[in-house]
C-alpha cells in the first residue's frame, strides 16, 4: 500500500476517530514509527478534533421551559384544580417527579467529565530490525500498559529484560522484567507511576540477571530507548 497524502490524510483522521481497527490500525502505527510525515499527520488531526470534547457549561433552563413540558405531557389538564380535598395530589406528584427526573437528565448531560490523561501509544525499534520489537499502547481508563512483541526475540537464559518509566527528575521506575512470548503483556500503572509517564513519554528496556534488578535502578546495559505519543 502506497503512503500518498491523501492516503496518509484519510487513515490518520480514522485512526483519531478511533474508526481505524484491526490489521489496518496496525499497518499504520508502523506507519507512525517509520515516518514523521505521518506523525505529524496524526498530531494535526488529534489538535482538529480536540475542541470536540469541550463540556458545555451548565446552565438552569428558564421556567418557560418547564411550562411547556407541562403543556406537552398534560394537554388535557384543566388549569385550574379543586380547592378541598385530596383529588390533587396524584396529578401533581406524577408532574413533581416528571420534572424531577428531567432535572436529573439534564444534570447528568451537563456533569463535566473527570479529568483524563491522553492515552500514550509508541513502538520500541531497533536500527537494523525492519520491524518494530515491540509495539505500546494504553488500555482505555484502567491505567494498563499494553506490549506486543512483533520482532521481539528472547532474552538469554540467565538474563531478563526489564522495562522502566524515565522520569523528567530523578530514578527510572522498574514495571518489571517483560518475557518475550506470543501473548500480549499488561503492566498496570499506579497513579504515581502514570503522572512520570504523562510527564516523560520515556519508556526504557535494560538487560538485567534473570528475575530483573535487585537495586530498584538498572544494573544492566541499557537497550532502548522510546518515546510515545498521543493517540
Amino acid at each position: 500500500m502506497k503512503k500518498t497524502p491523501e492516503r496518509i490524510e484519510s487513515l490518520a483522521a480514522e485512526y483519531v476517530l478511533g474508526s481505524l481497527t484491526g490489521p489496518a490500525r496496525k499497518r499504520f502505527e508502523r506507519w507512525m514509527m517509520e515516518s514523521y510525515r505521518v506523525r505529524q499527520e496524526v498530531w494535526s488531526w488529534e489538535e482538529t478534533l480536540s475542541g470536540l470534547g469541550q463540556v458545555v457549561p451548565a446552565e438552569a433552563p428558564p421556567e418557560r421551559v418547564w411550562t411547556a413540558i407541562e403543556r406537552r405531557l398534560w394537554p388535557e389538564q384543566a388549569p385550574s384544580r379543586p380547592s378541598s380535598g385530596f383529588s390533587w395530589l396524584w396529578p401533581s406528584w406524577g408532574l413533581l417527579a416528571t420534572a424531577a427526573a428531567v432535572l436529573m437528565a439534564v444534570l447528568l448531560v451537563q456533569q463535566p467529565e473527570p479529568e483524563r490523561f491522553p492515552l500514550l501509544s509508541g513502538a520500541i525499534v531497533q536500527e537494523d530490525v525492519k520491524d518494530p520489537l515491540w509495539l505500546v499502547s494504553e488500555a482505555g481508563d484502567d491505567n494498563r500498559l499494553r506490549l506486543r512483541p512483533v520482532a521481539a526475540e528472547a532474552a538469554q537464559p540467565d538474563r531478563d529484560y526489564e522495562l522502566w518509566v524515565v522520569p523528567e527528575e530523578g530514578q527510572p521506575l522498574s514495571l518489571g522484567v517483560i518475557p518475550v512470548g506470543d501473548d500480549v503483556l499488561q503492566i498496570e500503572l499506579n497513579d504515581s507511576v502514570r503522572a512520570a509517564l504523562e510527564k516523560s513519554r520515556t519508556l526504557a528496556i535494560s538487560l538485567e540477571p534473570k528475575g530483573g534488578s535487585t537495586t530498584g535502578a538498572p544494573t544492566g546495559p541499557i537497550l532502548h530507548v522510546t518515546k510515545l505519543y498521543d493517540l
